[in-house]
C-alpha cells in the first residue's frame, strides 16, 4: 500500500483595483525522500470581482499524486501562477508554499489540511503602481490506499 495526496481548490478571492477577469494555474509536487508525484490544476478565464470569495468555476477536478509509504511525513510544494487578463498586457503574479502533511498508517483515517496561498499581482505596465491580492484556499487530503 502507498500514500496518495489529493489536491483540490476550495475558494478563490481577489482584493484590489486591477480588474476582474482572472485565470490561474496551480502546480504541486510531493516530496518524500525525493520527488514522488506531481499534479496541475488549470482554471480558465472567469470573472472574480474584488472583495468576493467564491468557489472556483467548475469546480475543477482534484488531482491525486503519489506520496510514498503510508505513515510517512511528506512535503507538498504548491505553486500558484495568477493572471488578471487584460486586452494588451496581462497582469501576472506567482507565489509558492511548502506544506507538510502526515500520511496516515495502513487502515488510518485520511488526514485533511487546508491552506491559503496569497499572490500579489501588480498592474502592467507598472506606471500606476496598483496591485491586487489573489487568495486561493487549497485542500490536501493524504490517505493510505
Amino acid at each position: 500500500m502507498g500514500c496518495k495526496v489529493t489536491m483540490s481548490l476550495v475558494t478563490e478571492r481577489q482584493d484590489g483595483p486591477i480588474g476582474d477577469d482572472w485565470r490561474y494555474v496551480v502546480d504541486a509536487k510531493v516530496f518524500n525522500q525525493g520527488l514522488k508525484g506531481k499534479g496541475t490544476i488549470k482554471v480558465p478565464k472567469h470573472t472574480l470581482s474584488s472583495g468576493v470569495t467564491q468557489e472556483p468555476p467548475g469546480p475543477p477536478e482534484p488531482v491525486s499524486m503519489e506520496a510514498g509509504a503510508c505513515g510517512d511525513n511528506v512535503l507538498v510544494r504548491v505553486q500558484v501562477d495568477a493572471t488578471e487578463v487584460d486586452w494588451l498586457i496581462h497582469d501576472k503574479g506567482s507565489a509558492s508554499m511548502d506544506i507538510n502533511i502526515k500520511c496516515p498508517g495502513e487502515g488510518g483515517t485520511p488526514i485533511t489540511k487546508e491552506t491559503e496561498i496569497s499572490v500579489g499581482v501588480r498592474e502592467s505596465p507598472g506606471l500606476s503602481g496598483e496591485t491586487s491580492v489573489f487568495r486561493l484556499v487549497v485542500r490536501l487530503v493524504a490517505e493510505c490506499v
